[in-house]
Protein backbone atom coordinates (compact mmCIF):
# COMPACT_ATOMS: atom_id res chain seq x y z
CA UNK A 1 0.00 0.00 0.00
CA UNK A 2 1.22 3.43 -0.62
CA UNK A 3 2.31 5.51 2.02
CA UNK A 4 2.88 9.18 2.45
CA UNK A 5 6.27 9.80 4.42
CA UNK A 6 7.81 13.10 5.83
CA UNK A 7 11.67 12.96 5.79
CA UNK A 8 13.05 15.30 8.41
CA UNK A 9 16.83 16.45 7.50
CA UNK A 10 16.44 14.99 3.97
CA UNK A 11 19.96 16.03 2.74
CA UNK A 12 20.41 14.66 -0.87
CA UNK A 13 17.34 12.25 -0.26
CA UNK A 14 19.00 8.46 0.61
CA UNK A 15 16.01 7.87 2.55
CA UNK A 16 13.65 8.87 -0.32
CA UNK A 17 15.09 6.91 -3.28
CA UNK A 18 14.50 3.96 -0.52
CA UNK A 19 10.60 5.15 -0.34
CA UNK A 20 9.97 6.03 -3.48
CA UNK A 21 11.47 2.26 -4.31
CA UNK A 22 8.64 1.34 -2.35
CA UNK A 23 5.93 3.51 -4.38
CA UNK A 24 5.18 6.28 -1.19
CA UNK A 25 5.32 9.55 -1.54
CA UNK A 26 7.82 11.25 0.29
CA UNK A 27 8.39 15.12 1.56
CA UNK A 28 12.10 15.73 2.43
CA UNK A 29 12.86 18.56 4.31
CA UNK A 30 15.87 20.84 3.62
CA UNK A 31 17.36 23.82 3.81
CA UNK A 32 21.21 22.99 2.49
CA UNK A 33 21.16 24.94 -1.41
CA UNK A 34 23.35 22.67 -2.60
CA UNK A 35 20.83 19.46 -1.45
CA UNK A 36 17.78 21.17 -2.81
CA UNK A 37 19.10 21.82 -5.81
CA UNK A 38 20.16 17.70 -5.96
CA UNK A 39 16.61 17.22 -4.87
CA UNK A 40 15.50 19.10 -7.39
CA UNK A 41 17.51 17.60 -10.46
CA UNK A 42 16.78 14.37 -9.04
CA UNK A 43 13.40 14.57 -8.72
CA UNK A 44 12.13 14.60 -5.02
CA UNK A 45 9.65 17.09 -3.78
CA UNK A 46 11.49 19.07 -1.18
CA UNK A 47 9.93 21.29 1.81
CA UNK A 48 12.42 24.14 2.04
CA UNK A 49 12.21 24.87 5.93
CA UNK A 50 13.96 25.17 9.07
CA UNK A 51 12.85 21.49 10.65
CA UNK A 52 12.38 23.79 14.01
CA UNK A 53 8.94 25.12 12.21
CA UNK A 54 7.74 21.92 10.74
CA UNK A 55 4.65 20.75 12.51
CA UNK A 56 2.69 18.62 10.46
CA UNK A 57 -1.23 18.02 11.67
CA UNK A 58 -1.87 14.70 13.22
CA UNK A 59 -2.75 11.89 10.36
CA UNK A 60 -0.77 13.74 7.57
CA UNK A 61 2.11 11.38 7.46
CA UNK A 62 1.84 7.82 7.65
CA UNK A 63 5.65 7.57 8.23
CA UNK A 64 7.64 9.61 10.03
CA UNK A 65 11.90 9.15 8.72
CA UNK A 66 14.57 11.10 10.11
CA UNK A 67 18.63 11.16 10.59
CA UNK A 68 19.41 14.55 12.35
CA UNK A 69 23.19 15.97 12.54
CA UNK A 70 25.86 13.70 13.92
CA UNK A 71 28.80 15.76 14.62
CA UNK A 72 28.42 16.59 18.28
CA UNK A 73 28.38 12.62 18.97
CA UNK A 74 30.91 11.88 17.42
CA UNK A 75 33.21 11.84 19.97
CA UNK A 76 30.66 10.66 22.10
CA UNK A 77 32.27 8.57 25.19
CA UNK A 78 35.01 11.30 25.87
CA UNK A 79 34.92 14.74 26.21
CA UNK A 80 32.61 17.17 24.59
CA UNK A 81 30.61 14.68 22.93
CA UNK A 82 29.79 12.76 26.14
CA UNK A 83 28.69 15.57 27.04
CA UNK A 84 26.38 16.40 23.94
CA UNK A 85 24.78 12.92 24.88
CA UNK A 86 24.52 13.33 29.12
CA UNK A 87 22.35 16.63 27.36
CA UNK A 88 20.49 15.11 24.91
CA UNK A 89 19.41 12.11 27.43
CA UNK A 90 18.26 14.79 29.89
CA UNK A 91 16.42 16.12 27.26
CA UNK A 92 14.83 12.96 26.46
CA UNK A 93 14.00 12.80 30.62
CA UNK A 94 12.26 16.06 30.43
CA UNK A 95 9.76 14.14 27.33
CA UNK A 96 9.26 11.19 29.75
CA UNK A 97 8.05 13.53 32.51
CA UNK A 98 5.72 14.73 30.13
CA UNK A 99 7.21 18.42 29.57
CA UNK A 100 7.84 19.69 26.20
CA UNK A 101 11.29 21.50 26.32
CA UNK A 102 11.64 24.26 23.50
CA UNK A 103 14.39 24.55 21.01
CA UNK A 104 15.41 27.32 22.65
CA UNK A 105 16.35 25.51 26.08
CA UNK A 106 17.51 22.27 24.51
CA UNK A 107 20.08 24.51 22.70
CA UNK A 108 21.00 26.74 26.24
CA UNK A 109 21.54 23.20 28.03
CA UNK A 110 23.16 21.55 25.58
CA UNK A 111 25.69 24.75 24.31
CA UNK A 112 25.12 23.14 20.36
CA UNK A 113 22.07 24.00 18.42
CA UNK A 114 22.89 20.67 15.89
CA UNK A 115 23.06 18.71 19.67
CA UNK A 116 19.50 19.99 20.40
CA UNK A 117 18.11 19.03 16.08
CA UNK A 118 18.32 15.71 17.48
CA UNK A 119 15.37 15.58 19.30
CA UNK A 120 13.35 17.47 17.14
CA UNK A 121 12.36 13.88 15.45
CA UNK A 122 10.79 13.22 19.18
CA UNK A 123 8.86 16.41 18.97
CA UNK A 124 7.47 15.59 15.57
CA UNK A 125 6.20 12.19 16.66
CA UNK A 126 4.48 12.94 19.55
CA UNK A 127 2.88 16.07 17.89
CA UNK A 128 1.61 14.47 14.96
CA UNK A 129 1.39 10.74 15.93
CA UNK A 130 2.72 8.71 12.44
CA UNK A 131 1.84 5.54 12.09
CA UNK A 132 5.18 4.14 11.65
CA UNK A 133 9.08 5.78 12.70
CA UNK A 134 12.12 5.25 11.45
CA UNK A 135 14.98 6.91 12.41
CA UNK A 136 19.23 6.72 11.95
CA UNK A 137 22.05 8.14 13.70
CA UNK A 138 25.46 7.05 14.42
CA UNK A 139 26.70 4.10 16.89
CA UNK A 140 27.23 6.47 19.63
CA UNK A 141 23.70 7.59 19.76
CA UNK A 142 22.18 4.43 20.68
CA UNK A 143 21.63 5.56 23.92
CA UNK A 144 19.04 8.27 22.61
CA UNK A 145 17.29 5.77 20.72
CA UNK A 146 16.62 3.93 23.60
CA UNK A 147 15.40 6.62 25.56
CA UNK A 148 13.75 8.20 22.90
CA UNK A 149 11.86 4.46 22.55
CA UNK A 150 10.84 4.57 26.24
CA UNK A 151 8.60 7.90 25.82
CA UNK A 152 6.98 6.23 22.22
CA UNK A 153 5.92 3.25 24.11
CA UNK A 154 4.09 5.46 26.42
CA UNK A 155 2.30 7.05 23.46
CA UNK A 156 1.53 4.13 22.38
CA UNK A 157 4.62 2.74 20.28
CA UNK A 158 5.81 -1.17 19.57
CA UNK A 159 9.40 0.52 19.81
CA UNK A 160 12.93 -1.88 18.83
CA UNK A 161 16.65 -0.37 18.75
CA UNK A 162 19.51 -1.31 17.53
CA UNK A 163 22.75 -0.91 15.83
CA UNK A 164 22.92 -2.23 11.64
CA UNK A 165 25.70 -3.03 9.94
CA UNK A 166 25.37 -1.76 6.52
CA UNK A 167 27.36 -4.67 4.26
CA UNK A 168 24.52 -6.88 5.74
CA UNK A 169 22.09 -5.52 3.60
CA UNK A 170 23.72 -5.25 0.77
CA UNK A 171 25.66 -2.10 0.76
CA UNK A 172 29.60 -2.35 0.09
CA UNK A 173 30.58 -0.43 2.86
CA UNK A 174 31.32 -1.19 6.64
CA UNK A 175 29.10 1.68 7.94
CA UNK A 176 27.32 0.99 11.49
CA UNK A 177 24.35 2.64 12.54
CA UNK A 178 21.76 3.42 14.94
CA UNK A 179 18.41 2.44 14.04
CA UNK A 180 14.98 3.06 15.70
CA UNK A 181 11.70 2.04 14.36
CA UNK A 182 8.60 1.94 15.96
CA UNK A 183 4.94 1.58 15.05
CA UNK A 184 1.64 1.98 16.25
CA UNK A 185 -0.59 0.05 14.22
CA UNK A 186 -1.14 -3.42 16.92
CA UNK A 187 1.74 -5.05 15.11
CA UNK A 188 5.37 -5.69 16.78
CA UNK A 189 7.91 -3.18 15.87
CA UNK A 190 10.99 -5.22 14.76
CA UNK A 191 14.52 -4.39 12.49
CA UNK A 192 15.10 -6.30 9.47
CA UNK A 193 17.28 -9.47 9.02
CA UNK A 194 20.76 -9.68 7.42
CA UNK A 195 20.68 -10.50 3.80
CA UNK A 196 24.24 -10.16 3.11
CA UNK A 197 27.28 -11.63 5.48
CA UNK A 198 28.91 -9.76 7.97
CA UNK A 199 32.32 -8.57 6.85
CA UNK A 200 34.94 -9.32 9.21
CA UNK A 201 38.27 -7.47 9.30
CA UNK A 202 40.39 -9.80 10.73
CA UNK A 203 39.00 -13.04 8.97
CA UNK A 204 37.69 -11.55 5.55
CA UNK A 205 37.26 -15.34 4.04
CA UNK A 206 34.58 -15.78 7.42
CA UNK A 207 30.98 -16.10 5.61
CA UNK A 208 28.08 -16.46 7.54
CA UNK A 209 25.57 -18.89 6.28
CA UNK A 210 22.30 -18.98 4.83
CA UNK A 211 22.91 -15.48 3.70
CA UNK A 212 24.38 -13.54 0.55
CA UNK A 213 28.05 -12.60 0.73
CA UNK A 214 28.70 -9.20 1.56
CA UNK A 215 29.23 -7.00 -1.76
CA UNK A 216 32.39 -5.52 -2.57
CA UNK A 217 33.57 -2.22 -3.85
CA UNK A 218 35.19 -4.23 -6.91
CA UNK A 219 31.09 -5.24 -7.61
CA UNK A 220 29.69 -2.37 -7.01
CA UNK A 221 32.37 -0.33 -9.08
CA UNK A 222 32.24 -3.16 -12.30
CA UNK A 223 35.64 -3.51 -11.97
CA UNK A 224 37.62 -6.39 -12.79
CA UNK A 225 41.19 -5.45 -11.64
CA UNK A 226 41.53 -5.93 -8.14
CA UNK A 227 42.26 -2.80 -5.95
CA UNK A 228 43.81 -1.54 -3.51
CA UNK A 229 42.61 1.74 -1.73
CA UNK A 230 43.08 3.75 0.83
CA UNK A 231 45.54 6.80 2.28
CA UNK A 232 49.02 7.37 0.83
CA UNK A 233 50.73 6.76 4.16
CA UNK A 234 54.39 4.77 4.01
CA UNK A 235 55.45 2.69 6.70
CA UNK A 236 57.67 3.90 9.27
CA UNK A 237 60.73 1.55 10.74
CA UNK A 238 59.30 0.16 14.30
CA UNK A 239 56.28 2.01 14.56
CA UNK A 240 54.23 0.31 11.97
CA UNK A 241 52.90 -3.50 11.42
CA UNK A 242 53.87 -5.74 8.39
CA UNK A 243 53.85 -3.58 5.22
CA UNK A 244 51.70 -4.49 1.79
CA UNK A 245 54.32 -3.45 -0.78
CA UNK A 246 53.14 -2.18 -4.21
CA UNK A 247 55.72 -1.55 -6.75
CA UNK A 248 58.56 -1.40 -4.60
CA UNK A 249 57.31 0.90 -1.98
CA UNK A 250 56.12 -0.12 1.28
CA UNK A 251 52.54 0.84 2.64
CA UNK A 252 50.84 0.60 6.27
CA UNK A 253 48.60 -2.30 6.45
CA UNK A 254 46.21 -1.18 8.32
CA UNK A 255 45.75 1.60 6.04
CA UNK A 256 44.63 -0.01 2.86
CA UNK A 257 41.77 -2.35 1.89
CA UNK A 258 41.36 -4.45 -0.70
CA UNK A 259 38.92 -3.39 -3.58
CA UNK A 260 37.55 -6.88 -3.33
CA UNK A 261 36.48 -6.49 0.22
CA UNK A 262 33.35 -3.74 1.51
CA UNK A 263 34.73 0.05 1.51
CA UNK A 264 35.05 1.62 5.02
CA UNK A 265 32.61 4.06 5.92
CA UNK A 266 32.06 6.39 3.46
CA UNK A 267 31.38 10.64 4.77
CA UNK A 268 32.88 13.86 2.89
CA UNK A 269 36.27 12.34 3.78
CA UNK A 270 36.58 10.01 0.41
CA UNK A 271 37.06 12.79 -2.14
CA UNK A 272 40.38 12.13 -0.67
CA UNK A 273 40.88 8.37 -0.39
CA UNK A 274 43.75 6.99 -3.48
CA UNK A 275 43.36 4.67 -5.98
CA UNK A 276 46.66 3.74 -6.56
CA UNK A 277 48.47 2.08 -10.39
CA UNK A 278 51.28 1.37 -11.80
CA UNK A 279 52.40 2.95 -14.84
CA UNK A 280 50.29 2.70 -18.10
CA UNK A 281 47.80 0.63 -15.91
CA UNK A 282 44.46 0.55 -17.53
CA UNK A 283 40.69 0.00 -15.97
CA UNK A 284 39.03 -2.50 -17.31
CA UNK A 285 35.23 -3.10 -17.74
CA UNK A 286 33.52 -5.41 -16.23
CA UNK A 287 30.73 -7.79 -17.58
CA UNK A 288 28.48 -5.44 -16.64
CA UNK A 289 29.67 -2.58 -18.09
CA UNK A 290 30.07 -3.79 -21.51
CA UNK A 291 26.62 -5.52 -21.38
CA UNK A 292 25.05 -2.22 -20.63
CA UNK A 293 27.78 -0.63 -23.26
CA UNK A 294 29.27 -2.16 -25.41
CA UNK A 295 33.19 -3.19 -25.74
CA UNK A 296 35.26 -0.42 -25.30
CA UNK A 297 39.29 0.06 -25.21
CA UNK A 298 40.86 0.18 -21.33
CA UNK A 299 40.46 3.36 -19.84
CA UNK A 300 43.68 5.13 -17.95
CA UNK A 301 42.63 4.66 -13.75
CA UNK A 302 43.14 8.73 -14.26
CA UNK A 303 40.75 9.28 -16.73
CA UNK A 304 36.70 10.17 -15.89
CA UNK A 305 35.28 7.06 -14.83
CA UNK A 306 32.63 5.05 -16.37
CA UNK A 307 29.04 5.89 -15.20
CA UNK A 308 28.85 4.07 -12.14
CA UNK A 309 25.89 1.33 -10.99
CA UNK A 310 25.45 0.49 -7.80
CA UNK A 311 25.93 -3.22 -8.32
CA UNK A 312 27.21 -5.36 -11.33
CA UNK A 313 30.05 -8.10 -12.36
CA UNK A 314 32.87 -9.81 -10.02
CA UNK A 315 36.52 -9.21 -10.30
CA UNK A 316 39.10 -11.78 -11.62
CA UNK A 317 42.02 -12.48 -9.86
CA UNK A 318 44.91 -11.44 -11.02
CA UNK A 319 47.42 -8.30 -11.42
CA UNK A 320 48.29 -4.91 -9.42
CA UNK A 321 45.47 -4.65 -6.52
CA UNK A 322 43.48 -1.71 -6.28
CA UNK A 323 43.11 -0.23 -2.47
CA UNK A 324 40.73 2.29 -1.13
CA UNK A 325 42.15 4.31 1.71
CA UNK A 326 39.70 6.30 4.02
CA UNK A 327 41.94 8.95 5.75
CA UNK A 328 44.99 10.24 6.37
CA UNK A 329 45.38 9.89 10.11
CA UNK A 330 47.03 7.09 11.52
CA UNK A 331 44.27 5.01 11.91
CA UNK A 332 42.67 5.34 8.73
CA UNK A 333 40.80 2.30 7.27
CA UNK A 334 42.20 0.66 3.41
CA UNK A 335 40.94 -2.23 1.72
CA UNK A 336 41.49 -3.66 -1.39
CA UNK A 337 38.74 -3.98 -3.73
CA UNK A 338 37.50 -7.13 -3.19
CA UNK A 339 36.14 -6.46 0.32
CA UNK A 340 33.58 -3.59 1.29
CA UNK A 341 34.69 -0.36 2.08
CA UNK A 342 34.96 1.07 5.56
CA UNK A 343 33.21 4.27 6.57
CA UNK A 344 33.59 7.01 3.90
CA UNK A 345 34.09 10.39 5.38
CA UNK A 346 33.47 13.25 3.18
CA UNK A 347 34.10 17.14 5.18
CA UNK A 348 37.14 19.05 5.98
CA UNK A 349 39.27 16.73 4.91
CA UNK A 350 37.87 14.83 1.72
CA UNK A 351 41.12 15.30 -0.12
CA UNK A 352 42.49 12.22 1.80
CA UNK A 353 40.55 9.48 0.25
CA UNK A 354 41.91 8.14 -2.68
CA UNK A 355 42.45 4.82 -4.43
CA UNK A 356 45.92 3.13 -4.59
CA UNK A 357 47.75 0.28 -7.28
CA UNK A 358 51.45 0.21 -7.19
CA UNK A 359 53.23 3.76 -7.48
CA UNK A 360 50.04 5.97 -9.14
CA UNK A 361 47.74 7.68 -6.59
CA UNK A 362 43.71 9.17 -7.80
CA UNK A 363 41.03 10.37 -6.21
CA UNK A 364 38.29 8.83 -5.61
CA UNK A 365 35.27 10.58 -8.18
CA UNK A 366 31.55 11.30 -6.42
CA UNK A 367 30.28 8.47 -8.83
CA UNK A 368 32.39 6.07 -7.20
CA UNK A 369 31.51 7.56 -3.75
CA UNK A 370 27.61 7.34 -4.85
CA UNK A 371 27.89 3.81 -5.94
CA UNK A 372 29.24 2.76 -2.41
CA UNK A 373 26.93 4.42 -0.70
CA UNK A 374 24.08 2.80 -3.31
CA UNK A 375 22.78 5.20 -4.99
CA UNK A 376 21.29 5.12 -8.13
CA UNK A 377 23.73 5.20 -11.48
CA UNK A 378 23.87 8.94 -12.65
CA UNK A 379 22.20 10.24 -9.61
CA UNK A 380 22.58 14.29 -10.15
CA UNK A 381 23.96 15.22 -7.09
CA UNK A 382 24.53 19.37 -7.17
CA UNK A 383 27.27 21.80 -6.40
CA UNK A 384 30.93 22.33 -5.97
CA UNK A 385 32.62 19.18 -6.00
CA UNK A 386 33.49 19.15 -2.06
CA UNK A 387 29.36 20.00 -1.16
CA UNK A 388 28.57 17.02 -3.34
CA UNK A 389 30.81 14.19 -1.43
CA UNK A 390 29.42 16.01 1.56
CA UNK A 391 25.84 15.02 0.42
CA UNK A 392 26.78 11.05 -0.35
CA UNK A 393 28.55 10.51 2.97
CA UNK A 394 26.13 12.24 4.82
CA UNK A 395 23.09 9.84 3.40
CA UNK A 396 21.74 6.90 4.93
CA UNK A 397 22.55 4.59 2.13
CA UNK A 398 19.41 3.88 -0.14
CA UNK A 399 19.51 0.03 0.26
CA UNK A 400 20.04 0.10 4.09
CA UNK A 401 17.40 2.33 4.13
CA UNK A 402 14.65 0.27 2.04
CA UNK A 403 15.65 -2.69 4.07
CA UNK A 404 14.87 -0.68 7.24
CA UNK A 405 11.64 0.79 5.80
CA UNK A 406 10.31 -2.30 4.66
CA UNK A 407 10.49 -3.79 8.12
CA UNK A 408 9.33 -0.78 10.13
CA UNK A 409 6.28 -0.95 8.03
CA UNK A 410 4.95 -4.31 6.47
CA UNK A 411 4.00 -7.39 8.60
CA UNK A 412 6.32 -9.40 11.09
CA UNK A 413 6.58 -12.85 10.60
CA UNK A 414 7.36 -14.19 14.23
Amino acid sequence: MSKKALDLFAGAGGWDVAAEALGWQVDGVEIMPEAKATRAAAGLRTIADDVRYVDPAPGEYDVLIASPPCQTFSMAGRGAGREALDAVLAGVAQYAAGLRPTYEELTASTGDERTALVLEPLRVVLSSMPTYVAWEQVPTVLPVWEACAEVLRTAGYSVVTGNLNAEQFGVPQTRKRAILVARRDGKPAALPKATHSRYYGHTPEKLDTDVEPWVSMAEALDWIDEAYVGFPRRVQEGKDDIPVVLNGVAYRQRDLRSGNRPAPVITSKARSWSHFSPAGAVKRMGAGMVERYGERPGRSVNAPSFTIRASAGRNEPGGFVWALRNGNQAKACVRDANQPAGTLFFGKRTNTVTWERGAEVRKMTVGEAAALQTFPADFPFQGCMSKQFLQVGNAVPPLLALAVLRSATEDVLL
